[in-house]
């Protein structure tokens, strides 16, 4: 299953406007694509090292091959749509 993960951060003010439509996008693939909201100030896992995450937000596929697509900034509905399609 495609994985699309979000990295955010809460004092991040664009992240505040992109995060209704990351949610509205979600639901509406939700059992097609797993999603994760990761707060960069609370990366355990260092996610955002490994995925060399510069600013935020930061939207991020992994396809079930492996292959990353990432994004950076506040996308639009069709913009995350067509990442979470591709």
């Amino acid at each position: 299953m495609k994985k699309v993960i979000k990295f955010w951060a809460p004092w991040c003010s664009p992240c505040k406007t992109y995060a209704p439509t990351f949610s509205k996008i979600s639901e509406k693939f939700e059992g097609q694509v797993e999603t994760l909201e990761v707060n960069v100030d609370l990366d355990p896992n260092g996610l955002a090292v490994i995925y060399k995450v510069r600013s935020i937000p930061f939207t991020v596929l992994v396809k079930e091959d492996g292959s990353i697509v990432s994004k950076s900034g506040n996308l639009s509905e069709s913009e995350l749509e067509e990442l979470f399609l591709s």
